[in-house]
């Protein structure tokens, strides 16, 4: 209890260097600002099948909230090591499918800890750099987007059509099966493809002259389709 004074007066002094209302809302729109960017690096260099926007939201909504909790213990020593203590018994379950997010993830949680100590030139010159590389090796490593390929069909002579065009290099790259699914006389196959550029219709209205398919679907990474039933 002789201790108590002594931590609410050290408690009391490291509270002053709490930041204004103007310096928190600085601080604030430069968090947002940049996390914006991030949210446009990753929609542009996304090369995977499915695009998720609500991941990519979330994204900004992690930089803007740890830059806030940053915001909050930074001026108040109890309250730093209580949250130290909340913090610590968190955890997060949720898978993450590409390793690229996990990046992302802690590209956002940099800003929002480098803003919340006003130190914005390293995080501005942190997040350049990173984009730089980003863009850079995205764009070396793949050329032609991911679609996902979804055809239903009755006897396997069909699908042989269909594997003899997604060998073919001149419409598509690389293909990999990654589902079969039967229904009574039906087959449904759902096939990743990488397809040259400009050669999505065509591909698709070959596949369309194969006998035996009674649907197909071209699925692209930013959510739009494609789709052909022959019903």
């Amino acid at each position: 209890m002789n201790d108590l004074p002594q931590i609410i007066e050290s408690t009391a002094a490291f509270s002053s260097t709490a930041m204004s209302s103007l310096q928190i809302l600085l601080s604030l729109s430069v968090t947002f600002l940049m996390a914006m960017f991030i949210y446009f690096v990753y929609k542009r260099t996304y090369n995977g099948v499915l695009y998720s926007q609500n991941f990519n939201i979330t994204l900004v909504m992690t930089a803007i909230a740890i830059n806030s909790i940053v915001i909050g213990i930074s001026g108040n020593l109890m309250l730093s090591l209580g949250m130290v203590g909340a913090l610590s018994i968190i955890r997060f379950r949720t898978a993450i499918k590409d390793p690229r997010d996990t990046a992302f993830i802690f590209w956002s949680i940099m800003v929002g800890i480098a803003n919340g100590v006003a130190f914005y030139q390293l995080s501005l010159i942190a997040s350049v750099f990173i984009a730089v590389v980003l863009w850079g090796l995205s764009r070396k490593v793949s050329f032609e987007p991911a679609y996902m390929l979804i055809i239903k069909y009755q006897d396997g002579d069909a699908w042989q059509s269909v594997k003899t065009l997604l060998q073919d290099k001149q419409w598509v790259s690389s293909h990999i099966v990654r589902s079969d699914t039967y229904k009574s006389d039906t087959i449904e196959k759902v096939t990743e493809v990488k397809i040259k550029p400009g050669k999505q219709d065509e591909l698709l209205a070959r596949i369309r002259t194969c006998e035996g398919i009674q649907s197909s679907i071209l699925l692209s990474s930013n959510g739009e389709f494609s789709e052909w039933d022959s019903n």
